[in-house]
């Protein structure tokens, strides 16, 4: 997962005020040019401080989906594995050797592969993993051996 750093910089107001050893009528400007300055920092502050927290959220959006993402992918690879052991299982239960019979599942489909002794094998195969609980489809992909189709 790669890791996001957020560097935010709050823009640097100006003091626009006037030299404060002006006339004697000036200080009251000056005092009103310091007062707007510290204003306009203070709206820079905000904005950033805004602009700050809305990206901390949209990290925050990302980083949920992306565990939920994660989190159903395991979820469905789980579910797989499980349906490829029943189905190991109950073609075992049906007499065919297990280590000619391949199964592999993938989204809820399983894939039969390897070589049977006979057509009717190759059925049974079939049937007994459609018969497991969760499996939304059988392919076929058994070899009969030569001679016995």
């Amino acid at each position: 997962m790669a890791a996001v750093c957020m560097i935010a910089s709050a823009p640097v107001v100006a003091c626009t005020r006037t030299s404060e050893g002006g006339a004697a009528g000036s200080a009251g400007r000056a005092g009103s040019a310091v007062g707007d300055d510290v204003k306009g920092v203070a709206r820079s502050t905000e904005k950033t401080a805004k602009d700050i927290g809305h990206a901390a959220v949209d990290l925050g959006d990302k980083a949920r989906k992306g565990l939920e993402d994660a989190t159903d992918n395991a979820g469905a690879s789980g579910q797989d594995a499980w349906i490829t052991t029943k189905v190991k299982g109950e073609v075992t239960r049906v007499g065919l050797d297990p280590l000619h019979v391949h199964v592999d599942t993938d989204g809820k489909v399983v894939t039969l592969s390897g070589t049977v002794e006979s057509a009717s094998d190759a059925r049974k195969a079939v049937s007994a993993a459609s018969a497991v609980k969760g499996v939304l489809g059988v392919r076929d992909h058994l070899f009969v051996k030569p001679g016995q189709r």
